[in-house]
């Protein structure tokens, strides 16, 4: 059995670290938990955490990253982010391929965001032996 995690931290990266920090403190108001200078810090669950960096060598390509946040209410994020002016690429569908319920925007730093639910309330609690 491998050893404990106790966290999960995702980075993104972005050129404008300001306006892009602005943006999931403001417009997300998610707190903002830790400042690395060239790394902000974002608290989305107890356990999880969405990290931004403007670093010299950072990766630039956003392309193939989504990011998804797991939530019980994805209509409620929808209205709470376009009354706040965010402009979504996907209103909450169902996905019968997917098995979840979800919408998606892209973040001032061009990452896909995704909101979203599993129909199987309980996906998390699985463990699939195969591949």
């Amino acid at each position: 059995m491998h050893p404990s995690i106790g966290q999960t931290v995702v980075f993104t990266y972005t050129d404008d670290l300001e306006m892009t920090s602005r943006f999931f403190r403001e417009i997300m108001e998610l707190d903002f938990v830790v400042d690395q200078g060239g790394c902000h810090i974002y608290k989305l669950s107890e356990t999880s955490f969405l990290g931004v960096c403007n670093l010299p060598d950072r990766p630039t390509e956003q392309a193939g990253v989504t990011i998804t946040i797991v939530s019980d209410d994805v209509d409620g994020w929808y209205d709470f982010l376009t009354a706040k002016g965010v402009d979504y690429v996907r209103k909450p569908a169902h996905s019968g391929t997917f098995g979840i319920y979800s919408s998606m925007f892209l973040s001032p730093h061009g990452y896909s965001v995704e909101i979203q639910q599993f129909n199987d309330r309980d996906w998390h609690l699985r463990r699939l032996d195969r591949v």
